[in-house]
């Protein structure tokens, strides 16, 4: 075989590498459900309403879908924020795009950090629904991995 050939040879399958590596790369899915979130007894009738939320963690860009109804105000935003594990508070890591609404949508992508990517991988990253009568959180939802199908 001729140096042109090996070098031909080797192209193909360095490209056929490239072409392969994304379909090797699957996008991680999560999901989490929007809970009312009481701070204490005298604003538990504020901070009403559910929801659920999806996210697909592709590389670093985490994109964010959800619905939520029945909040007793419009909601006033949305944030991804970070605790240091599961139920822990933590801070805002980017903003999402909501419908300033009793019901409607949640939606936005974000580009994470390798910390936060690891903040995700252990249940600690939540999406926080702040409303009109609760602009501390009326709900948040903990982002988790499905669990795998052990049939």
């Amino acid at each position: 075989m001729s140096l042109q050939d090996r070098c031909r040879v080797i192209g193909a399958v360095l490209l056929a590498g490239l072409l392969a590596g994304p379909a090797f790369a699957a996008d991680r899915q999560f999901a989490g459900e929007l809970d009312p979130f009481p701070h204490e007894m005298s604003t538990r009738d504020n901070v009403v309403g559910t929801g659920t939320i999806t996210a697909v963690l592709a590389g670093d860009r985490l994109t964010i879908r959800g619905d939520f109804a029945g909040l007793s105000s419009a909601a006033t935003g949305a944030y991804l924020r970070m605790g240091l594990a599961m139920g822990v508070p933590g801070q805002k890591i980017g903003d999402l795009t909501i419908t300033k609404a009793n019901n409607g949508q949640i939606s936005g992508t974000i580009t994470l950090s390798a910390a936060a990517i690891a903040a995700l991988e252990r249940n600690a990253l939540y999406i926080e629904l702040d409303s009109a009568k609760a602009p501390d959180g009326n709900s948040w939802a903990w982002l988790q991995a499905p669990k795998a199908d052990i049939s």
